[in-house]
């Protein structure tokens, strides 16, 4: 090979028709993947990747010219993890299950890692072929096709990218000692809390990597977006600064790109200040699972209902400035599945089924952006497990499972036809901590107001819910017509809520409800 410029190195070989594999050798002694290969073959037994070209069928851009992804606020999220989304765990039959994601009323799917790893358990968080799809989920063209077909179906796709660090056997951790190398060093919080290799992006080889990777993505597999993992340890520092580099990187490619970040523990004035579109909003989880399941997390009590609920107010969280910044959830790929976690609080199944139903009606009517993890959407009942959680698909047709999707789905559906819950405006109206019990409102500019009554307690409320404005409403889930002339004294049951609508020159209820019913 002979270097071109800037530790480049390239060789033309003349190839035939067909499928072929290569490493490169270096120093005549050591044998490494392409770090830049587009598609790879795994062996891990005896810890071998080895890059496919395939000179037969060259990779082409595989996206509708037509597609235009909706815009963040807009958004309803869908976090999948492909090996656990099917039986078989792939790309190609993950399309035949997306018909169930549009029909339950997301509009976006959040991936988890898809890239290539040394290891077939895990969740893919350690890297080593940040171009490649990995094998064992599907072919590029496999994942291209998944990704036309998902933009067919108007669902946007975004990629949990992991820029902080690579796998151990990535071919930058075996080519350079560690403290020589010049992408890997210690992050702005140190070392990596994982023991993997950190990159550095005080370095400008890691920088430009970053760079080719996240244009490699969007141009060549017409992603819509982002979910930067673990950015703590990337940094936004002068020193540090990872972060404004990979945002320059993806947006100088697309404008509308939708760029997502996961700093734990949170820091919302760092998430506004760089200019990511959306947070992992990891203490609305915290806070609603401590209501759901009658305990402390966290720092979060049932004891302090009041304490817990402020969650739902921006500014209290910080997202004062950009409160559509927060992406809130009740579980993701980080926590146990929020049904189980109930059952293991005290309660039958299917109470946790009804406490899963009234921490989704908090999710979709809150300010900020709905994610759901695969599988709560008919209360997945099952410890994590980063090596096999496969959906229990069969628990969708049984009663309680069933009833919960079409529970999800309308509020999925309230969610993007309501303009009203996808305005940065809320106030909490009223908290009673002794019934366990909140109201707070919703509003836009143009008229529209939502008001929503919940009780958290295992005992029927009497609450005198009040209205920001005299006259006509619409309560949701009953499809019920009221007027309202002052504060109205209403029941709700044991782990219920109540949801009232208010659109001036709409239909009150028609237009919020799924087309089949």
């Amino acid at each position: 090979m002979r270097e071109v410029a800037d530790g480049w190195w390239t060789i033309e070989l003349p190839l035939g028709s067909g499928l072929f594999r290569y490493q490169f050798c270096i120093n005549g002694k050591m044998q490494i993947c392409d770090p830049y290969a587009r598609c790879v073959k795994i062996d891990s037994r005896n810890e071998v990747c080895e890059a496919i070209v395939d000179t037969a069928v060259p990779l082409q851009p595989w996206c509708p010219e037509d597609w235009s992804a909706p815009d963040f606020r807009d958004l309803v999220i869908y976090e999948m993890h492909i090996p656990d989304f099917t039986p078989r765990g792939t790309l190609d039959t993950a399309i035949d299950r997306l018909d169930h994601v549009r029909r339950l009323g997301v509009n976006a799917i959040q991936l988890m890692p898809v890239t290539a790893v040394m290891s077939r358990n895990g969740w893919g968080y350690e890297p080593i072929g940040f171009f490649a799809p990995n094998p064992d989920y599907g072919s590029p063209d496999e994942l291209r096709w998944f990704i036309d077909e998902a933009h067919g179906r108007g669902l946007s796709v975004l990629l949990d990218m992991v820029l902080a660090h690579s796998g151990h056997d990535h071919p930058f951790n075996r080519i350079h000692w560690y403290h020589e190398s010049p992408w890997y060093g210690e992050g702005p919080i140190g070392k990596n809390d994982f023991g993997l290799p950190q990159f550095c992006y005080a370095k400008a080889p890691t920088r430009a990597f970053a760079r080719d990777v996240l244009r490699y993505w969007l141009e060549h597999y017409g992603v819509d977006g982002f979910r930067f993992d673990y950015i703590r340890n990337i940094g936004v520092t002068p020193k540090y600064h990872g972060i404004p580099t990979l945002i320059d990187a993806a947006r100088s490619v697309r404008d509308g790109v939708h760029l997502i970040g996961e700093h734990l523990p949170e820091d919302p004035g760092l998430m506004i200040r760089v200019g990511l579109d959306g947070a992992w909003h990891a203490r609305f989880c915290h806070a609603l699972r401590a209501l759901l399941c009658e305990k402390s997390v966290h720092h979060y009590r049932w004891e302090d209902f009041a304490g817990a609920v402020q969650v739902l107010d921006p500014c209290h969280e910080g997202y004062g400035e950009r409160p559509s910044t927060m992406v809130n959830y009740l579980e993701s790929h980080d926590e146990d599945r929020v049904v189980w976690e109930i059952v293991r609080s005290g309660f039958d199944e299917h109470t946790a089924r009804r406490k899963s139903a009234l921490g989704a009606t908090i999710l979709f009517t809150a300010v900020g952006q709905p994610m759901i993890y695969h599988g709560i959407e008919w209360g997945q009942n099952a410890a994590k497990d980063m090596d096999d959680a496969k959906l229990d698909w069969k628990a969708l047709r049984e009663p309680g499972g069933g009833g919960l999707f079409w529970h999800y789905r309308r509020l999925a559906w309230l969610r993007r036809k309501c303009r009203t819950l996808r305005t940065d405006h809320i106030s909490l109206d009223l908290i009673l901590p002794k019934q366990k019990s909140l109201v707070y409102h919703r509003w836009d500019d143009e008229g529209g107001q939502v008001v929503v009554a919940a009780n958290f307690s295992g005992d029927e409320q009497t609450i005198d819910v009040p209205f920001p404005l005299n006259g006509g409403w619409g309560e949701f889930f009953k499809r019920e017509v009221i007027e309202v002339a002052g504060p109205l004294r209403t029941e709700i049951g044991p782990w219920a809520a109540k949801i009232y609508v208010r659109q001036p020159g709409h239909g009150v209820l028609q237009d919020l409800q799924p087309p089949d019913h």
